[in-house]
């Protein structure tokens, strides 16, 4: 009977230290952690096939599959087309993210930028490596010659798939989907 008391305590203790452990000190559970509390404070999450998307959609499309989110377009002369438009997000494909912002050539989609958060660079960076395969410059990033290339590419057949190989404190945490590089 005694040991049958001491499995049903070590049983409990498991069921409430396992999960606040997971949620707390796992790459995986912060991430989780992260988006509910996001959530909570009404932050919108934004999903998107980056092997899909093309400069085939318009700008009346694309605002049409994310209706919930507070868009604010504008023209603006880029490098990526003549207008834009971004709006502030929690997540992009389940990782906490601050904005979307996708610009345009006349009405067709030229570009998206995704500003996500720093401290999920690695996990972002594993995403894409799972979701398109080693980037397409792998041997040119991992040179060991000053020039190596410091950003990972992967081509989608519909466009460019592009994100910093490492972030540095200045460096803008942001993936980027071109229809070309300009």
């Amino acid at each position: 009977m005694k040991q049958r008391k001491l499995h049903k305590t070590i049983l409990i203790l498991l069921l409430v230290l396992v999960p606040p452990y997971f949620l707390v000190l796992t790459d995986e559970g912060t991430r989780i952690s992260d988006n509910v509390i996001l959530w909570l404070f009404g932050k919108e999450s934004a999903k998107l096939n980056l092997k899909e998307i093309d400069n085939g959609y318009s700008r009346d499309q694309i605002l049409a599959v994310f209706p919930d989110l507070e868009w604010n377009c504008q023209a603006v002369e880029s490098r990526f087309g003549d207008n834009l438009c971004t709006a502030e997000i929690g997540a992009f494909n389940d990782y906490p993210s601050h904005r979307l912002t996708v610009f345009f050539g006349g009405d067709w989609t030229n570009a998206v930028k995704v500003l996500y958060r720093a401290r999920y660079h690695d996990q972002v960076l594993g995403h894409l490596i799972e979701q398109f395969g080693q980037p397409d410059n792998v041997a040119e990033a991992m040179s060991d010659s000053p020039d190596a290339a410091s950003v990972l590419e992967w081509k989608t057949g519909k466009g460019v798939v592009l994100l910093k190989k490492e972030l540095s404190d200045r460096d803008e945490p942001a993936l980027f989907w071109l229809a070309s590089i300009p």
